[in-house]
C-alpha cells in the first residue's frame, strides 16, 4: 500500500473500524473513500506522506478526529460524519466545511491584451480570435479538493502544451475553464484548443487532437489521476481565413468551371484513346484470327462450322506444350513436329506442328478442319481443335498414349504383339477405314494407310491417324476409282498401285 499515490474507493461498502494510526492514511498524495461505512476515530498518523493532500471520508461513521502538528497541510473532509454531526456550539471545524465545488478560473492571457473577435470566434490566451476545438476533461479521482489553486491548473495546460508539441499537433494555445465537481465527485474542467498558424482546424487536425485525448496519449500530472475526454463536434473546417464568403464562392465557381473543361477534356482525349485501341485491337483480332473476316461472297468462307472442336491460341498451346520444347516432342514427319500437351483440367493433347513448307493456304486449313471435325468414331483418332494464329497451322488431337502400331510390332515400344492382339488391333483399323469410307459425311479415302498411321490407345485399341493426305469424296465420286498414290512408300493399302503408276 505505500507505493500506492491515490487511492479512490467512495460509494464502496467498505466497513471497519478506523484504529489509530491506521496504516491506511501513510498515502503519499490523496485518498477517497467517502460513502462507505467505515466508523472509529481518524488518525493521519506522524508519519504521513509529504505528498499527501486529501483525504476525503464524507458520509461515512467516523466519530473522532484526532488532530496532530502538521495535518493542517492536508485536507480533510469528514462532512456528514458523527464527529461533524456532533460539534458543540462555537466555530465549525474546517474539516465540517463542505469544500468548494466550483472555482472561476480561467487561463489568462500571456502578456497580452485580448481585442475583440468576432461572434463565432474565441480570443485564444495568446490574444488571437480562431475557431477553438471544445470539449471536456474528466478526472476520476483527483487528489486535491482546492479548485481555486491555479498554480495547479498551470501545470495543467503545460502538460498539455507539451504533449501536443512532442506529438507535432498543429496547436498554439490551450484554455482551461470552470473547473467543478460533479455529483460523482468527478473533476469537470472546460477545455478549449486553438489552431496554430490560422483561424481554423483541418478534419486531420481535430482528429489527431481528439484520438491524443481520447486514447489518452496525453498523460497528465499525477494530482488530476485518471480522465477522460468528452470532445465537441467541430464545424468550422471550411471558415474563416482572410478571404470573404463571397471571394471564397467565386473561387469556387471558378475552380468548378476549371474543373469542368479539363474533365471534358479528359473525355475527349480518352474516346480518342479508346477508339484508337479499339482499331489496334480489331486489327491485332484480324491477324490472329483470319477466319473471323473471311468474306463468303469471294468463295472464301466464314468461320469454319466446327463440331466439337475449338479454335486455340497460340499462347495457350505455347503454354500447354513448355514453349514447344524438345522434352515434348513426341514424334515428327513430313507434316511436322508432334508435341505433347496438357490442358489446365489434366486432358493430354497431341499437337501437330506444321513446318513453313508444309503449310496449306487459308482455304484449304479451313476446309481440312471442318472436314476432321466431323469425324467421330471410336477407331479414328478424334480432332480436339485447331491453331491458326501467328503464321502458325496446328491441328489438336487426342493423344494416344500407346504410340503407334509399327513401334508395338517392331518391339520399341515393349508392347506385347501377340496374333489374338494382332488380329483385335487389323479389326479396329479396318472398322475406322470402313467408317472414312462409307459412314463419313463426305466421305474419306485415307490415301496413306500404314502401320505407323495407327495408334494404340491405353487398352490397346487401334485408332486410325494422319489424315493429312485424305481425300474427301463427293456422293457422285463414290464408285470412282482413284489411281493417285500418296504418302510414303512403306504403306500395306496401295503398295500395289504405287508400284504400277509411280512416275
Amino acid at each position: 500500500m505505500e507505493s500506492l499515490t491515490t487511492l479512490a474507493a467512495c460509494s464502496s461498502f467498505l466497513i471497519s473500524y478506523m484504529p489509530p494510526n491506521d496504516v491506511y492514511l501513510t498515502l503519499p498524495t490523496g485518498r477517497n473513500l467517502a460513502r462507505n461505512d467505515l466508523n472509529g476515530t481518524l488518525d493521519i498518523g506522524p508519519s504521513h506522506s509529504s505528498q499527501l493532500q486529501l483525504v476525503d471520508m464524507q458520509s461515512n461513521f467516523i466519530s473522532n478526529y484526532r488532530q496532530r502538528p502538521g495535518a493542517n497541510e492536508v485536507a480533510i473532509v469528514l462532512l456528514r460524519n458523527p464527529v461533524c454531526d456532533e460539534t458543540p456550539n462555537g466555530p465549525t471545524p474546517s474539516y465540517c466545511i463542505p469544500p468548494d465545488r466550483s472555482s472561476k478560473y480561467t487561463t489568462p492571457p500571456n502578456n497580452c491584451v485580448p481585442g475583440s473577435c468576432p461572434s463565432n470566434k474565441t480570443a485564444s490566451p495568446n490574444c488571437a480570435c480562431a475557431f477553438a476545438y471544445t470539449g471536456l476533461l474528466v478526472f476520476r479521482a483527483p487528489s486535491f479538493s482546492d479548485l481555486g489553486n491555479a498554480t495547479i491548473f498551470t501545470a495543467l495546460q503545460k502538460s498539455l502544451m507539451d504533449s501536443f508539441r512532442s506529438n507535432q499537433l498543429p496547436v498554439d494555445a490551450v484554455q482551461l475553464s470552470n473547473p467543478r465537481k460533479d455529483s460523482s465527485e468527478y473533476l469537470d474542467i472546460d477545455l478549449k484548443v486553438f489552431p496554430y498558424g490560422q483561424d481554423y482546424f483541418n478534419r486531420s487536425g481535430v482528429s489527431r487532437i481528439a484520438f491524443a485525448l481520447s486514447n489518452q496519449t496525453f498523460k497528465p500530472p499525477g494530482m488530476f489521476g485518471p480522465f477522460f475526454f468528452l470532445g465537441d463536434e467541430y464545424t468550422h473546417f471550411d471558415e474563416g481565413g482572410s478571404g470573404s464568403k463571397k471571394s471564397a464562392s467565386t473561387g469556387l465557381i471558378i475552380g468548378a468551371a476549371v474543373g469542368g473543361t479539363v474533365l471534358v477534356l479528359l473525355v475527349i482525349l480518352a474516346a480518342v484513346y479508346a477508339y484508337g485501341q479499339k482499331k489496334k485491337a480489331r486489327k491485332a483480332a484480324e491477324q490472329s484470327h483470319p477466319f473471323a473476316h473471311w468474306d463468303a461472297t469471294e468463295n472464301t468462307g466464314g468461320f469454319p462450322q466446327l463440331k466439337g472442336a475449338r479454335c486455340f491460341s497460340f499462347d495457350e498451346l505455347k503454354k500447354y506444350t513448355n514453349s514447344f520444347s524438345d522434352a515434348n516432342a513426341i514424334g515428327s514427319g513430313g507434316y511436322g513436329k508432334v508435341y505433347r500437351g496438357v490442358l489446365p483440367t489434366g486432358q493430354l493433347l497431341a499437337i501437330k506442328r506444321a513446318q513453313r513448307e508444309s503449310m496449306q493456304g487459308g482455304l484449304e486449313f479451313k476446309t481440312e478442319i471442318e472436314l476432321l471435325s466431323r469425324v467421330h468414331h471410336k477407331n479414328v483418332v478424334s480432332l480436339v481443335g485447331f491453331c491458326f494464329e501467328q503464321g502458325e497451322q496446328m491441328l489438336i488431337y487426342e493423344y494416344v498414349p500407346n504410340g503407334t502400331l509399327s513401334d508395338a510390332l517392331s518391339g520399341k515400344s515393349g508392347i506385347s504383339m501377340e496374333w489374338t492382339r494382332r488380329l483385335k488391333v487389323a479389326i479396329g483399323a479396318a472398322r475406322g477405314l470402313a467408317y472414312l469410307h462409307e459412314l463419313a459425311d463426305p466421305p474419306i479415302i485415307h490415301r496413306d494407310i500404314k502401320s505407323a498411321n495407327i495408334l494404340l490407345d491405353d487398352r490397346l485399341i487401334a485408332k486410325v491417324a494422319d489424315f493429312g493426305l485424305s481425300k474427301p469424296m463427293s456422293d457422285s465420286e463414290k464408285d470412282h476409282i482413284t489411281t493417285q498414290v500418296k504418302g510414303t512408300m512403306v504403306n500395306y493399302v496401295y503398295m500395289s498401285m504405287a508400284i504400277q503408276f509411280a512416275c
